[in-house]
């Protein structure tokens, strides 16, 4: 057997106990994504990923010109983080942020075609 053998059998053993000591629940949020392509000794990610990457300036530079434009003032601003994770999350075609503005778009066209 090669060490490489060796280190993946440690590594899949190691994988394997991970698994058979989670909850019930945690076993099915695996197995949904695929046991083969979950990686419990994954990195976490860098913080500063999130603050420094293009589509995050993108979104502070989106921002910085709503609250300039939308007249809302503090109250826009209140609200910094939630709108910061939209507009980043709708930069980078997260489905979430793009069902929270077609909702709102949708809203805003509803209560016009009330009036």
């Amino acid at each position: 057997m090669k060490p490489k053998d060796v280190d993946r059998e440690e590594y899949e053993r190691k994988k394997r106990a991970i698994f058979e000591s989670m909850s019930k629940r945690g076993k099915e949020r695996i197995l949904k994504m695929g046991y083969e392509n979950w990686d419990p000794f994954q990195e976490p990610k860098d913080p500063r990923e999130i603050i420094f990457s293009s589509s995050a300036q993108q979104a502070i530079n989106i921002l910085k010109e709503f609250y300039e434009v939308s007249g809302l003032g503090e109250a826009a601003v209140d609200y910094h983080r939630e709108l910061f994770e939209i507009v980043r999350g709708f930069l980078n075609g997260d489905r979430r942020a793009r069902v929270i503005v077609s909702l709102c778009a949708w809203i805003e066209r509803r209560t016009k075609e009330m009036a």
